[in-house]
């Protein structure tokens, strides 16, 4: 079974993977299993599954080898992390900032413009 074919059903509803008879597969590594294992520890069972299904749905999106060298960084510091940051520190958030030249028209030429104008109207 490859968790990739039933993640997206899990999520919508995250208390099927208590009970699922093949949740096994859904540990593609021991790194995985102990992330599973520390995220219901820090955030309670309901939410700690909810953040684990997250990870594995990213895992599915990349890859379990992508995925799993930021979770064993995870698993190395204390404290709480949550799967949204595993998301980032994959693809960081890139923000382009725009700088836009100020802008400041000259009235001369509108003069001009409207002289123009005038003349061939006149």
């Amino acid at each position: 079974m490859d968790f990739r074919h039933i993640i997206t059903p899990l999520l919508r509803k995250p208390g099927a993977f208590i009970h699922y008879r093949h949740r096994e597969a859904l540990y593609p590594s021991a790194v995985f299993r102990a992330a599973y294992d520390r995220l219901v520890a820090d955030h309670g069972e309901g939410p700690g599954i909810i953040e684990y299904l997250h990870v594995l749905k990213l895992a599915a999106e990349e890859t379990v080898g992508k995925v799993e060298p930021v979770l064993q960084g995870c698993l190395g510091r204390p404290g709480k992390w949550r799967a949204i940051q595993v998301r980032e520190q994959l693809a960081p958030v890139v923000r382009k900032v725009i700088e836009l030249a100020a802008l400041t028209p000259s009235l001369k030429a509108y003069d001009t413009l409207l002289e123009g104008g005038l003349a061939q109207v006149g």
